[in-house]
C-alpha cells in the first residue's frame, strides 16, 4: 500500500466523524457508492469536472454528496473546488485520499436509510 495512502486514513477516519458521515457508528450505503465511483470519475472525466458534480448541492442525490468533498479537503488539506487545478500532483494526492476514504469507511456498518 502507498505510504500516503496509510498516512491519509487516519485523516479519513476523523474527517467521516467530524462531518458526520457517520451516523451512530454506521454509514448510509450511498456514501459507498458515491466514494466507490469517484475515482472512476476523475480518470474518466478529470478532477475538476469531478469535484464540480460532487460539489452540486442542487442534485437529487439520496444523500450529501457534497459531503465527499469536504471530507477529501480535509484528507488533503487542499481546497477542491471550480478554482482547483487539475496538476498531476494534485490528482495523485486527491485519488490517494479517496483511497484512504473508501478504505476507512470498510470499518463502519453501511446501512441503508
Amino acid at each position: 500500500m502507498n505510504k500516503r495512502i496509510e498516512t491519509f486514513i487516519p485523516l479519513a477516519l476523523d474527517a467521516i466523524e467530524s462531518l458526520e458521515i457517520s451516523k451512530n457508528g454506521s454509514v448510509p450505503k450511498e456514501y459507498n457508492g458515491y466514494i466507490a465511483s469517484f475515482g472512476a470519475s476523475v480518470r474518466q472525466a478529470g478532477l475538476l469536472a469531478t469535484i464540480l458534480f460532487y460539489d452540486n448541492a442542487n442534485s437529487n442525490a439520496q444523500e450529501d454528496r457534497t459531503k465527499v468533498i469536504r471530507a477529501l479537503e480535509k484528507i488533503t488539506g487542499e481546497k477542491l473546488d471550480k478554482n482547483t487545478k487539475n496538476s498531476p500532483a494534485l490528482r495523485a494526492k486527491v485519488e490517494d485520499a479517496a483511497i484512504a476514504l473508501k478504505l476507512a469507511l470498510r470499518t463502519y456498518k453501511l446501512v441503508k436509510e
